[in-house]
Order: structure tokens, then C-alpha cells, then sequence
């Protein structure tokens, strides 16, 4: 029961980052602050656009590439993301050890990709990926992570 409510905080903690990291800007004057295809207009439903193919089949890739990974053993890991065809230069991770080197229970991992960012979480039960606007700086992740060379 403990490890349910940590898996549900930190799920909700990673998409909460993940929503800090969304940009209020309107580069194209469509309305559309990230150009993810949702209508920033106040008074009218929001109206999701359908990835291209192309994002949706990279989502795919990275998911199927991070299944069956452990935040034990995160070398595989970033190699699996390599093998899927994923740039060692665009892959982030957190790291596998908390601040007092204990062992931690899920570990992030991402990838730039064009012009956003795809976002993946392994640990207890099944991974989780999604696509998310870059942080400020370029970045994926936010906190001390670990980079791929």
C-alpha cells in the first residue's frame, strides 16, 4: 500500500513538472503556446490536434525501449534508448541513487526530440512515456540529471 502511494505521488510529481516546464509563449500567434495542437482561447473547448505519425511512432519507440528496464541497472537503459534510435546527446536521465546513496524506486528518462521532449518513467509497474515541451534551457528534465556523451 506505502509503494501504491509513492508510485501515485511521484507519477503526479513528474507531471507536474512537466507542466512547469510549458512555455506561455505564442511563437506562431495561433493561439497555440506549444504548438501541441490545444486552443488557448478561453471561451472555446479545448481542441487537441492529432500527433503526426512520425511523433506518435517515436512515443512508440522510446516506450517499447525503455519496457522491462529497472532504475537498477540505468546503463541498459540509456542503451536500449540508444538501439531504438535515440541520440546519446539528446538522452537525460535522473539518477539511480537518492541524496543519502539509497536505491531510488523509479528513475526518469528522456530524450529531445525535434522540438519537444519525450518523457519516460520505469520502476514499480509498467512504464510511462509522454511527449512535453522543453524547460527553458533546453532541457528535459528538471533537477540534478545525469547527461549521455
Amino acid at each position: 500500500m506505502r509503494r501504491s502511494a509513492a508510485s501515485a505521488l511521484l507519477a503526479a510529481a513528474l507531471f507536474a513538472l512537466l507542466l512547469a516546464g510549458c512555455t506561455a509563449a505564442d511563437p506562431d500567434g495561433t493561439g497555440d503556446p506549444d504548438g501541441m495542437g490545444v486552443s488557448g482561447a478561453s471561451d472555446a473547448p479545448a481542441v487537441t490536434a492529432a500527433p503526426s505519425a512520425a511523433a506518435d511512432q517515436a512515443l512508440d519507440n522510446f516506450l517499447a525501449a525503455i519496457a522491462g528496464h529497472s532504475p537498477n541497472d540505468p546503463d541498459a537503459l540509456v542503451a536500449a534508448v540508444e538501439a531504438a534510435g535515440f541520440p546519446s546527446d539528446a538522452i537525460e536521465r535522473t539518477r539511480e541513487v537518492d541524496s543519502l546513496g539509497a536505491p531510488v524506486t523509479f528513475l526518469e528518462i528522456a530524450v529531445l526530440d525535434g522540438d519537444s521532449c519525450i518523457v519516460g518513467q520505469v520502476g514499480d509497474g509498467e512504464p510511462i512515456a509522454m511527449r512535453a515541451s522543453p524547460l527553458g534551457g533546453g532541457r528535459c528534465l528538471v533537477g540534478e540529471i545525469v547527461t549521455v556523451d
